[in-house]
């Protein structure tokens, strides 16, 4: 079931997280496209079939490889958090994205650029991204055989779940079999409540792409000691003084049923309202990339 003022609160998420490629290039893109240039060992043909399954095997790890970071260390939590803030699960989950992953992924796909093509890698991230959209969903259950090896919507719940055995499992992109390689693969064994362990109460767009950069702030002031003030930037989310580096599992709060999301009842008039100025945010942003290919 998609919520409106959820689902708004999602697309705008993606819209913000779209924002500079209106004014450059992706980062990722011209980071790789530098090192291959550069740095590149070898050169791998890109017009042969192994170059392209070393790039679709390259790009889902690099992809598994990002995904874990951005849960196990603090500060890229920061950004991924966004992409987790959402108490529903839907295809519009999928749309909620941070404005600042895109500057650390670049890091975790540069190995690939001693060897890739840089045409293969682009195709490949994007398909991997395609292909994520999609398991964004709870009308589908399981799907048999393909559950052993591929990143289902089954597999995906568990990792959007915030009940303790969801969290920090699943991060996967396409294959689940690197979660199964490394120890990080859950089934899904129960209903999941979906969202964060301390969900928000906003449904500001801004307050969600910064909350969790103003929580670490607060944090490093807090910290004493210069040893302690970096753990709380490059440790897990879950960590404080005294702990593992992601924290306890057993201080993970279960999670009481049945779920009360939060929600705001307006007027319908005030809705119509909303969504109707939301168009035309949609439909500028629209024109502003339509431009901005043309230029």
């Amino acid at each position: 079931m998609m919520r409106l003022n959820d689902a708004m609160s999602s697309i705008s998420a993606g819209i913000i997280s779209q924002l500079p490629l209106l004014f450059g290039r992706s980062i990722e893109v011209v980071v790789f496209c530098y090192v291959h240039k550069h740095y590149k060992i070898a050169e791998l043909n890109w017009n042969s079939p192994i170059t392209w399954w070393i790039g679709f095997l390259g790009v889902d790890l690099g992809y598994y490889c990002l995904h874990r970071a951005g849960h196990e260390i603090n500060l890229f939590w920061a950004a991924h958090q966004v992409h987790h803030s959402s108490q529903d699960y839907n295809l519009s989950t999928a749309l909620r994205q941070s404005i600042f992953q895109r500057y650390c992924s670049w890091m975790f796909y540069a190995p690939l650029a001693l060897f890739l093509p840089p045409q293969v890698y682009m195709v490949h991230v994007q398909f991997n991204l395609l292909y994520q959209y999609w398991i964004h969903t709870e009308l589908i259950d399981t799907l048999g055989p393909l559950e052993w090896i591929m990143n289902t919507p089954s597999h995906h719940r568990v990792h959007h779940g915030r009940n303790p055995y969801c969290i920090d499992k699943n991060y996967a992109g396409t294959l689940i079999i690197w979660d199964r390689l490394f120890g990080t693969f859950q089934a899904e064994e129960r209903e999941v409540s979906y969202g964060l362990v301390h969900p928000l109460q906003t449904w500001n767009p801004f307050n969600v792409q910064l909350c969790h950069f103003k929580w670490i702030w607060l944090r490093f002031n807090q910290e004493k000691t210069i040893l302690d003030k970096l753990s709380t930037i490059f440790k897990g989310p879950g960590w404080h003084k005294g702990t593992p580096r992601l924290g306890k599992h057993e201080e993970l709060p279960e999670v009481e049923y049945p779920v009360k999301l939060y929600d705001n009842h307006l007027p319908y008039w005030y809705n119509i309202y909303v969504f109707a100025h939301f168009l035309i945010l949609i439909v500028a942003y629209t024109e502003l990339v339509q431009f901005k290919t043309v230029n």
